[in-house]
């Protein structure tokens, strides 16, 4: 049984003991005690001397010997601790928090360090100018020791040098290790702590709360503290205290997630929290104004989007939640979440997104085939598999829309019935804009889904487009949900392109991506179901070009039965962009262990542009699907034993 830790009784850390002793229960969670704080009487040495032990096998006496030479230094979040450029005349272990290493001119961090490390060794040692910006990511405090001291420690230490030279090779490594994971898909990371901001003018939820101290207090080592737990920890002390700093960073080394619960207000406790904070959550009252508030603009200058996360709470559960974009319109955040206070459903997919584990449906582009993506989601379901988020190319966003819409799957074949009915995708038209009239579609279009905005769908969507205007992936995640499903199938030549109100030029998303695995990855850690539906297959064919006629034979032909049988078989304008573009769909996924990969079962005759067949195409998927999931729990495939662990 793993411990965790939640909140007492008197909104404080109360108590568990570790897997395999006794505990005792608070509420519904099991509880431990958070530390306390090391006392000030031998004026933090012994604090000091025990957080850069981890240098080495250095002895107490040396370890003591290092303290007394350095000097302490506190900074805050967002100070800068070494400059690029700079030179390198001192070197610093950390005591307390955690820094991140930057060089100019790049996005991504070179490497983060923590406590018991050493920073600006390279330099120092190599006696280089500064490489990177050494930047606090925390309320921290390090031990800074000039060169001069350091000759003279190093000669009443021996080992000194290769301790600290060993450190550099093991942040070496590490380095590596964010360069091989940058040069293939960077996913989200997962925060360890998260400040609770309330957004608007949104009153403090602790409804809320509670469902979330029970959801992750069951399922990790969590710990939420308020003011006053602090000041119950450290009575009469102010809150940039380092000692309160050093306690709070400690807390990080023995749970997995810290919640800082913030005040209604932009108080000292509100900055504490929010510096301290891996990540924000924004807790907005769907009812409530939606005008940003010093608190958030607080937070909005020390995080950025991509650590910011909106969460929108109601009262009861729907499929479409309005009004989402008038809390979107002023806040950019990385992704927002709606989540009903009726019963812990909504916290437990908020647990699964925030500890990397939500599950993603993919579904991949095929025109009239894209009904096998609902016999494969039937059938997953059949066996208990949830779904947090969904997202599609083409045909797959039109059926991933549908579902993220709240429709079961008999309506959503009713809707391609219409769309089959109309002859949407077959009445031909001049061919200025594209070969099909692209109004009856829109039409189609906007009766299905209406004004729906992708961003009021409860479970998160995403539509996949190509952007030909600076050729690059335009993904869906705000505005009208047609818009995106139209944008999303535009298959160049047959349908007109659509456009943005930027002006730019939006076709399918095949071209670029047309199974959205890589852009399901940047948005989330965890398991996927990804669903291929057509697979590329080399054919030749046998014509000579010669033969092909100019604009008066092939007019000549046609007009007399006779002589069309001589035409030399050649693809029509049709076959020849469907060719092209299932040129662009081979597979070359990024998959994992965590990724289930289901190439549907298609039935015998079923076309990309046959949409008659569409329910024969949607019994042939699920029949297939559910094949593959008895096969998969036979041999307990650790695919779907991940997508079925996350859901517990």
């Amino acid at each position: 049984m793993q411990s965790h830790q939640s909140i007492g009784p008197n909104g404080g850390p109360a108590s568990v003991q570790p897997a395999g002793t006794e505990a005792r229960t608070v509420g519904t969670a099991m509880t431990r005690e958070a530390p306390r704080p090391t006392g000030s009487s031998d004026n933090g040495s012994r604090v000091a001397q025990a957080a850069i032990a981890a240098l080495g096998e250095l002895r107490p006496n040396e370890l003591e010997a290092l303290v007394k030479n350095s000097v302490r230094r506190q900074l805050s979040r967002g100070e800068v601790l070494i400059r690029q450029g700079d030179p390198s005349d001192e070197l610093c272990f950390v005591l307390s928090g955690r820094f991140v290493a930057q060089r100019e001119g790049s996005g991504e961090p070179q490497a983060e360090i923590g406590q018991g490390q050493p920073i600006g060794e390279m330099g120092f040692f190599a006696g280089l100018r500064r490489t990177a910006t050494i930047t606090a990511l925390r309320d921290s405090t390090v031990l800074a020791i000039s060169r001069e001291r350091f000759h003279q420690v190093s000669e009443l230490i021996p080992t000194l040098r290769e301790t600290v030279i060993a450190a550099l090779a093991h942040r070496l490594v590490g380095t590596l290790r964010i360069v091989e994971a940058n040069a293939t898909i960077k996913e989200p990371p997962i925060p360890r702590t998260l400040a609770v901001v309330w957004a608007g003018d949104s009153r403090p939820s602790l409804l809320l709360l509670e469902l979330m101290r029970d959801v992750f207090g069951k399922r990790s080592r969590s710990i939420f503290l308020t003011q006053e737990d602090v000041s119950e920890q450290f009575p009469e002390r102010p809150l940039d205290d380092a000692a309160i700093s050093a306690w709070l960073n400690s807390l990080e080394l023995q749970a997995d997630f810290v919640f800082y619960i913030a005040d209604h207000g932009l108080t000292e406790w509100t900055q504490k929290s929010i510096r301290q904070a891996d990540a924000v959550l924004l807790v907005a009252t769907a009812a409530s104004d939606f005008e940003i508030n010093a608190s958030e603009l607080f937070a909005f200058a020390i995080h950025p989007a991509s650590a910011r996360r909106l969460i929108v709470l109601h009262d009861k559960r729907a499929p479409i939640a309005l009004g989402t974009s008038s809390w979107l319109a002023q806040r950019d955040v990385f992704m927002h979440h709606h989540v009903s206070l009726q019963d812990k459903a909504d916290v437990q997919r908020l647990y699964r997104f925030l500890s990397g584990r939500a599950v993603g449906f993919v579904a991949g582009g095929g025109g009239a085939l894209g009904t096998a993506h609902l016999g494969v989601y039937k059938a997953f379901c059949e066996v208990g598999a949830d779904f947090d988020i969904l997202g599609g190319t083409s045909v797959g966003a039109a059926m991933t829309a549908s579902l993220a819409s709240g429709l079961g799957i008999a309506a959503i074949d009713e809707h391609t019935q219409k769309i089959v009915a109309r002859r949407a995708l077959q009445r031909l038209t001049v061919p200025r804009y594209g070969l099909l009239n692209h109004k009856i579609l829109d039409d189609v279009l906007q009766d299905e889904y209406g004004e729906s905005r992708i961003e009021d769908l409860w479970r998160p969507y995403f539509a996949v487009s190509t952007n030909l205007s600076n050729n690059s992936r335009f993904i869906h995640r705000r505005g009208l949900i047609w818009t995106a499903v139209r944008a999303s199938g535009s298959l160049p030549g047959v349908l007109p392109p659509f456009f943005t109100k930027q002006g730019e030029m939006l076709v399918d998303g095949g071209l670029i991506e047309n199974v959205p695995l890589e852009s399901m990855k940047a948005l989330k850690s965890g398991p996927n179901v990804v669903v291929a539906l057509s697979i590329y297959k080399p054919r030749t064919y046998p014509v000579d070009y010669g033969k092909i006629p100019g604009p008066a034979g092939l007019l000549a032909a046609m007009l007399n039965p006779f002589a069309r049988h001589s035409l030399p078989k050649v693809p029509n304008l049709l076959q020849v962009i469907e060719h092209s573009m299932l040129a662009n769909r081979k597979l070359n996924l990024p998959l994992n262990s965590m990724n289930m990969l289901v190439e549907a079962t298609l039935p015998p005759g079923a076309h990309w542009n046959r949409w008659d067949s569409h329910t024969e195409v949607f019994m042939s998927g699920y029949y297939g699907a559910a094949s593959t999931l008895r096969q998969a729990m036979e041999c307990a495939d650790p695919r779907l034993t991940a997508i079925m662990r996350a859901l517990d």
